[in-house]
């Protein structure tokens, strides 16, 4: 550790199992139009990020990294009902403008390691630390979640939502809802 107390030090990201998640209740496909300010400004993802300590006390007592993971899926799957929207994709029109076609794709889930602890990040300044690190890319759809596992006491929660779909559907309330089901 350095003189800051570890803040700065470079670390890595090492990316583990990746796969779609999807609503469980079958979804009529249907397109929805962008607003006109949408229309105006370039899609901009904006990362989030959520930190949770392990529910239990004990070591011996904390949930093991596969049940949480599992209860992260299921409460994903069970928002995603909810806002749908989120597990389509932002697809061309036949006047080539951009809209969303909720379809029910589904939001891809990332499971990540790190080897380090939050403490020794300088969030103060994320571009040189956290930049590519925390934050998942999305490859495809308006939503990518990775859960992130920086040290074993600790569980944190990151994704990217598109910002040109925010007037719709602004990924604050479906965070509520999210984590409502943890």
């Amino acid at each position: 550790m350095d003189a800051d107390g570890g803040a700065g030090r470079e670390f890595m990201v090492k990316p583990g199992k990746r796969e779609v998640v999807a609503a469980p209740l079958p979804m009529q496909e249907h397109w929805l139009p962008l607003s006109n300010l949408d229309l105006l400004l370039p899609p901009l993802d904006v990362g989030v990020f959520f930190c949770y300590a392990n529910p239990t006390t004990t070591a011996s007592q904390r949930l093991g990294y596969g049940s949480v993971v599992g209860v992260l899926k299921a409460t994903l799957a069970q928002a995603l009902v909810s806002y749908y929207a989120l597990a389509g994709e932002v697809m061309q029109n036949s006047a080539g403008e951009p809209e969303l076609l909720c379809n029910n794709r589904g939001v891809d889930f990332i499971e990540a390691f790190a080897d380090m602890e939050l403490r020794h990040l300088n969030l103060y300044n994320p571009d040189d630390t956290v930049e590519g690190k925390l934050v998942p890319t999305k490859k495809r759809g308006v939503l990518a979640v990775q859960v992130l596992i920086l040290d074993t006491a600790s569980l944190y929660i990151v994704y990217p939502s598109q910002e040109i779909i925010s007037p719709c559907m602004h990924p604050h309330p479906f965070s509520s809802s999210f984590h409502l089901y943890l």
